[in-house]
């Protein structure tokens, strides 16, 4: 049985998304295709438009046959412990290859990038540039350039990629990779640009601007949109304002809040009436957007730094919680289900609920806005 890997967040599942599901499966010619997807907030530290079980209904109807979650602690990180913890849950999986999309498209340049980074002279230059305020995914292009003689201007695909390449090297070397060209659109594209293959960054933003956009969508996803909250921060504002307000001595104690930036936000707090004009006056050379963004999301949701210890995060996930998965391929997940070192959650118990209480809190808070409860048992789905 060959089993192929993706790695997605499907916010939400659009035709560039088809395009990239399709050639895995076209180039891999796998038994068993399996995502690992974002739960409610994803990386760039947002709500998901839709939510995680919505997602894999979409995920499954196109064609992917078993998909598991990124638990929160991976999926609203930066790019190095967001691939980690991507890849741990793959190989726990028991993938042969993972097939990712990029801008370069060339797995070779990206392995030799990525075994590069790893040398003491790169980590050397990169701590340097980051004392000097840069922030880290400019002070990694920053070094690179300087130490390859070359200009390097990485694209977040790329970046990824890199991340990927190298958690294949820590974890299990025997894992193969392959890049698909992105096209049409680049990741952090704000205007639809194509007929028909956009950024989910613009179909997000036309979505909330209630434009029609259904040349950039499956019919599946149109249906699913039309009947369901479409979720943004502008739900959970006043939410994180009255967190940050009344909380605002405890703010050094929430996970990614760095020395200075808990009194930033307390100042910044009170003359800013919507979120996007908040982030804004947050974001310097050293913090970006997304680094900002992912703080406010742990404040929402209230993840201290001492949680976060007690998970050892760095070791990778210990479980695998299955959202969903082709009833047709029953017989190929009960074998990965029993060969797994770690669990395979099906159904949210007792006895495993210590191992989930994390994410099924910030599913509560997820759901404050749409009043839906979180679905214990994963979809199953015939085609």
């Amino acid at each position: 049985m060959k089993i192929c890997g993706i790695i997605v967040e499907y916010n939400p599942f659009h035709n560039g998304h088809l395009y990239h599901l399709n050639q895995a499966k076209k180039i891999s010619q796998c038994d068993l295709l399996i995502a690992v997807m974002s739960g409610n907030f994803v990386q760039r530290g947002e709500p998901s438009i839709i939510d995680k079980h919505l997602r894999t209904k979409l995920a499954l109807q196109k064609g992917v046959d078993l998909v598991v979650e990124l638990p929160y602690l991976y999926a609203v990180s930066h790019a190095d412990l967001f691939s980690f913890g991507a890849i741990s849950i793959l190989n726990h999986c028991g993938v042969d290859e993972i097939i990712f999309g990029s801008e370069i498209n060339d797995s070779n340049i990206l392995k030799e990038i990525a075994l590069f980074i790893n040398k003491n002279e790169f980590n050397d230059r990169l701590r340097r540039k980051m004392k000097e305020g840069y922030s880290y995914p400019k002070a990694s292009s920053i070094a690179l350039s300087y130490l390859t003689e070359n200009k390097i201007d990485l694209l977040s695909n790329d970046i990824l990629g890199i991340q990927y390449i190298r958690s294949i090297q820590k974890i299990n070397k025997n894992i193969s990779f392959k890049t698909i060209k992105r096209i049409h659109s680049n990741y952090h594209d704000e205007t639809i640009k194509h007929e028909k293959i956009a950024s989910a960054t613009s179909i997000r933003q036309a979505l909330i601007r209630k434009e029609v956009i259904d040349n950039t969508l499956p019919k599946e996803t149109i249906e699913i949109i039309k009947n369901n909250h479409l979720h943004d921060w502008h739900d959970y504002f006043s939410l994180l304002k009255y967190k940050i307000l009344s909380c605002q001595h405890l703010l050094h104690e929430i996970h990614d809040v760095n020395e200075g930036l808990d009194k930033a936000m307390i100042q910044n707090i009170h003359h800013s009436n919507d979120f996007n004009t908040y982030v804004s006056k947050l974001v310097t050379k050293r913090y970006t957007r997304g680094k900002i963004q992912r703080t406010l999301t742990h404040i929402l949701n209230h993840v201290t730094k001492k949680e976060v210890d007690t998970l050892d995060r760095y070791n990778g996930p210990k479980y695998v919680r299955i959202l969903g998965f082709n009833k047709n391929k029953s017989s190929f997940i009960k074998t990965l289900k029993k060969n797994s070192s770690i669990p395979f959650v099906t159904n949210i118990t007792k006895s495993n609920y210590h191992l989930l209480k994390l994410d099924l809190r910030v599913n509560e808070n997820y759901h404050l806005v749409d009043h839906h409860k979180e679905r214990k048992i994963p979809i199953i789905y015939q085609d």
